[in-house]
């Protein structure tokens, strides 16, 4: 089973509650919730991939992490 930041979860579970408010832009939204957790990232691939997986299924569980991202020392995988 692999481990992901739950910064990252968060975000994404945050944009599908939004999408289910009626949320149209869910890319700029998550983008947003990412800089609310202080995380950046260039990989829009990644950020296209999760809002896909959100409107497949609301209750989404990343399965990855940006390319470029960089997890808080403290929060690796042991």
């Amino acid at each position: 089973m692999a481990i992901y930041d739950a910064n990252l979860q968060a975000a994404v579970d945050a944009t599908s509650v939004a999408k289910s408010v009626g949320e149209t832009d869910l890319g700029a939204y998550l983008r947003g919730q990412l800089a609310e957790r202080d995380i950046e990232t260039s990989d829009q691939a990644w950020l296209d991939l999760m809002v896909q997986r959100i409107g497949e299924d609301p209750n989404y569980m990343i399965e990855s992490e940006p390319s470029d991202y960089e997890r808080p020392e403290g929060t690796l995988p042991r």
